[in-house]
This record gives structure tokens, sequence and C-alpha cells, in this order.
């Protein structure tokens, strides 16, 4: 449920830098989520196609890229992507999560 927000504030978003910039149709959208983010490509997409009519971004392709978080080793200092397990591939010490990583959910690019 929480996706709704999340694509009202999309949505506003690119209307917003689409009349800025003089643009009429944004063809595909390109987003970024985060594996921690807790948001559901499927329920964006919902979202999307029934909010997005009227707007510049109506009937624009969505690109869903899913990010993992990110790790750093407290022995080595390694940084490496959350794969179910927080231990280093690297030396074989525990690993803790980089704050912030794979919450992320972001306009990546768009096409016009």
């Amino acid at each position: 449920m929480h996706e709704l927000p999340v694509v009202q504030d999309m949505i506003k978003t690119l209307d917003k830098e689409s009349g800025e910039k003089g643009i009429e149709k944004i063809r595909e959208i390109n987003l970024v989520i985060g594996e921690l983010s807790g948001i559901i490509g499927e329920c964006v997409q919902m979202y999307f196609d029934m909010l997005s009519l009227g707007h510049s971004c109506e009937g624009a392709r969505l690109n869903f890229e899913h990010v993992p978080a990110r790790l750093r080793c407290d022995s080595c200092g390694n940084e490496f992507p959350h794969e179910k397990s927080f231990v280093c591939p690297k030396c074989g010490g525990d690993a803790k999560l980089i704050k912030g990583s794979g919450r992320e959910f972001l306009i990546k690019s768009v096409e016009v």
C-alpha cells in the first residue's frame, strides 16, 4: 500500500520536469528499487497505470532495476552485495549493512 504515495510523488516529479523542459510525452521510465525498500514493482506498475492517465507519462513503459543491499566487512573493509549472508567472501569476517544501502527507489532515467 505504501507504493501509492511513492507513485503519486513520481508522477508529480515527472510532470514538473517535463513541463520545465517542454517535453510532451514520456515513453519509458527506468527505476531503481533496492531490495530493502519494501517497494514491490508489480504494485508500482498497477498504481502507475491508474494514476498516470492524463499526465505526460501516460502509457509509458516502466523498467525496474533491482539492486541488492551492500555490506562492508568489519575486518578487511571489503564491500560486497548482500547475498543471504553477512560473511565476507574475501576474508570470512563479519560484515554489516552499509547505511541506506538497498533502500533506494529512484528514477534513473527517462526516454521521451
